[in-house]
């Protein structure tokens, strides 16, 4: 067996380096926050080498990308046990992906996204292939240093030593960050050609919002109703931050649900989005009798209507000379911070008011915004949340995952991303965060490097605010300014982020340890 020594870092990966076997294969390590196209190479030819590091119940990923002057067959991967002087971490704790390909932009180009699981693939020559590397850290292993290894069989195996750096910190059960995302379920019915069978939606419907929920993503509504028995299950789930009420039209209907949330202590997660995005006179109106309607059934409900601009029947006014008393889960576009000058300001208002401040992108912001678009740097999706952090922001709201809608220009997102061709040609992935299992044999979905990286975002929002629990208040800003200066000022560099994280975590466990008697 020839051994292709790596060290592999989950907080810290170096500048990507290979080797390349006699074969004419070539190996090499990139961080998830990179997409890897089709004609990528390593920038030099030593040998990869780094530190892993990760807390308790966190999950972080990579890239083990291949690439050979002929075509290789049979390309296989195998997991290895982490050992410590005191742990033990399972194989079955690493998940393998094979990072697959969409066409976008004009002429087409295929860029990297959907995330199947992995299958024993050949490798066409001249074309590089990743191998997405997934490590969960489960939340009772022992802090430390441990080792494993990974074995990749292509034409030769190849023993990938690992080692991994337990934090002795552990991340929440519960999500610091709020997360509200839609699954259109017209979408996967229409996909999976269940349309004229609710039984068979549904379960869709819970395997779409399961790989949600394990990504520490809360969809709007649960699969269940949310009078029924089964809804208990998913409304104390703790992985679980935020659901949306249904808004009944019918007033007995509607005091009856909000009581029963109430009695059964699940109203507090709850909130309305019965209207989005007002921007005239009549939406205004609405808004004010929907929540004169609230108030008369539950004066504490919460309910989010998010907004992208002020109102346009009347010059020099804000949503917040219409809003306050009304909104209480207020929820600008990322944008809307540089474009209205009072959006800071008011935000901490209301926040030191006790309510709740959100925010969203959807077809917007463009560049040099961080979005969720297929086109844009991975990076830029994590990095979202570093903006977010230091905004003051609690939670993230996006419209959809699953927007697959014909009419809208995607059909089918394996073969086009150009989901909202209708609102803007030059926009992949809009509303799309997942893909339909049925064009690799999965009933179910699929994920997305944007996924797994949001993922990592969400995780990264919790260490900043242990930061500042644990080590002091502030602690967090000391290090995004390092990397997130402004909403349009930013790292790019993946490395600089990972070695800002490193030194975060670093300062969170030395906390945590001059805390031990």
């Amino acid at each position: 067996m020839f051994c292709l020594a790596i060290v592999l870092s989950l907080l810290l990966i170096t500048s990507s380096s290979a080797y390349t076997s006699t074969s004419g294969l070539t190996m090499w390590v990139e961080p998830a926050t990179k997409k890897v196209l089709r004609d990528a190479l390593p920038s030099n030819v030593e040998p990869p080498s780094a530190n892993l590091c990760a807390a308790r119940n966190e999950w972080e990923s990579f890239q083990i990308c291949l690439r050979s002057d002929r075509v290789v067959r049979n390309i296989r991967v195998q997991a290895f046990d982490f050992k410590s002087k005191s742990g033990f971490i399972p194989a079955s704790c690493v998940w393998f992906g094979l990072v697959s390909y969409v066409p976008i932009l004009n002429p087409p180009v295929p860029y990297p996204d959907p995330l199947p699981p992995f299958h024993p693939f050949y490798l066409k020559e001249n074309e590089t292939q990743p191998i997405w590397v997934t490590v969960k850290v489960p939340e009772r292993v022992p802090a430390g240093e441990y080792s494993g290894s990974i074995k990749v069989v292509a034409g030769k195996s190849y023993t990938i030593p690992v080692t991994l750096k337990v934090w002795n910190f552990t991340l929440p059960k519960t999500p610091r960050c709020t997360t509200a995302f839609g699954i259109t379920i017209e979408s996967i019915a229409r996909v999976h050609g269940t349309s004229g069978d609710a039984s068979k939606t549904r379960k869709l419907h819970k395997k779409y919002y399961e790989m949600l929920l394990d990504h520490k993503i809360s969809a709007y509504t649960i699969p269940v109703d949310l009078m029924s028995p089964e809804a208990k299950s998913y409304l104390e789930d703790p992985r679980m931050t935020s659901y949306m009420i249904p808004y009944l039209q019918d007033d007995a209907k509607l005091k009856s649900l909000v009581g029963y949330l109430i009695e059964n202590n699940w109203f507090k997660k709850g909130y309305f989005y019965s209207l989005d995005e007002p921007v005239n006179k009549d939406a205004y109106d609405q808004l004010a009798k929907i929540c004169e309607r609230l108030r008369s059934i539950e004066p504490r409900y919460r309910l989010v209507a998010p907004f992208f601009r002020g109102p346009d029947f009347a010059e020099g006014k804000t949503i917040w000379d219409y809003a306050i008393g009304q909104v209480n889960i207020w929820c600008p576009n990322e944008h809307y911070f540089d474009l209205e000058k009072q959006t800071r300001q008011m935000m901490r208002a209301r926040k030191n008011a006790g309510e709740d401040v959100w925010w969203y992108v959807c077809c917007g912001p463009g560049e040099p915004y961080c979005n969720f678009f297929v086109q844009q740097e991975a990076i830029k999706h994590r990095m979202l949340f570093w903006h977010q952090k230091r905004e003051g922001v609690e939670g993230l709201l996006y419209w959809s995952t699953t927007y697959w809608m014909p009419w809208a220009g995607c059909d089918d997102p394996w073969k086009s991303m150009m989901t909202v061709k209708n609102i803007n040609p030059n926009i992949f992935g809009d509303g799309s965060l997942l893909y339909p299992g049925t064009a690799v044999g999965i009933d179910g979905p699929v994920s997305s490097q944007r996924l797994e990286v949001i993922r990592d975002g969400i995780e990264d929002f919790d260490y900043l605010c242990l930061a500042d629990d644990i080590v002091g208040p502030g602690t967090a800003n000391q290090y995004i300014l390092q990397v997130a200066r402004s909403l349009t000022d930013y790292e790019s560099n993946p490395n600089s982020l990972e070695m800002i994280r490193r030194k975060l975590g670093q300062a969170i466990e030395a906390a945590v340890r001059s805390r031990i008697p």
